[in-house]
C-alpha cells in the first residue's frame, strides 16, 4: 500500500496526523545550491576539527585541545565513548556533507550515475548519525562548567566548527531525499 503525495504549495509541510512526523515537505530542489554550500562546509571540516576549539590556563599551566585530541584522550578510559564521539561529531557529519556534495554536483550537471540511488539511501542514513549540534552543546556545558575553575580562551577552531555547524544545519536543512529521487528519476 503506497501513499500519494499531495498537491502542496512550495515550502508547505505534510504531517502524519498521529504522530505529527513530516511525511513529506514541498521544498526547492536547488543542488547547485548545495553542491556549493557543501564545498564550502567540506573546506571548513579541516580547520573545525583540527585547530584548537579553546584553552585552559589553570596554575600557570596552558592545554589546548581540538575535537579529535579531545575523542583521542578518551580512547583508554571510554573507548565506546571515544568511539561514538568521533563517530558522530566528525566521521558521519563528513561523510553525510561528502555524500550530498557528490549527490548534488550530479543531479547539477544532469548526470545520471547508476550509483546515485545507494548514495541516496546512505545519505539517509547518515542524516541520523550526524549530530556536530549535540557536540557543540556538550561542548557549551563543558565551557561554562570549567569557567568557575580555569581560564578559558577560545581559539579559532571554535569558530570554525560554529561555522561548520550553521553550514550543517542550513545543508539538511533543504535537502530532501525524495526531492533528490524525483530529479534522478526525471533525468
Amino acid at each position: 500500500m503506497t501513499s500519494e503525495i499531495p498537491e502542496m504549495k512550495m515550502g508547505h509541510v505534510a504531517k502524519c496526523i498521529r504522530c505529527d512526523r513530516v511525511i513529506y515537505k514541498n521544498s526547492w530542489c536547488n543542488p547547485a545550491g548545495l553542491f556549493a554550500l557543501c564545498l564550502t562546509a567540506l573546506m571548513m571540516t579541516i580547520p573545525a576539527f583540527n585547530l584548537p576549539l579553546f584553552s585552559i590556563h589553570l596554575l600557570g599551566i596552558t592545554e589546548e585541545t581540538n575535537l579529535l585530541q579531545g575523542a583521542m584522550m578518551m580512547i583508554d578510559s571510554a573507548p565506546l565513548v571515544s568511539f561514538v564521539v568521533i563517530l558522530c561529531a566528525a566521521i558521519a557529519p563528513t561523510l553525510l556533507i561528502l555524500s550530498i556534495a557528490i549527490s548534488s554536483g550530479y543531479l547539477a550537471i544532469n548526470y545520471k550515475s547508476t550509483y546515485l540511488p545507494k548514495l541516496f539511501k546512505i545519505t539517509r542514513l547518515l542524516i541520523h548519525w550526524s549530530m556536530l549540534e549535540v557536540y557543540m552543546v556538550s561542548l557549551m556545558v563543558a565551557i561554562f562548567k570549567l569557567m568557575n575553575y580555569a581560564d578559558l580562551y577560545l581559539g579559532l577552531g571554535f569558530y570554525f566548527f560554529v561555522g561548520l555547524l550553521l553550514l550543517n544545519m542550513t545543508i539538511i536543512s533543504n535537502y530532501s531525499n525524495h526531492k533528490y529521487w524525483e530529479k534522478y528519476q526525471s533525468l
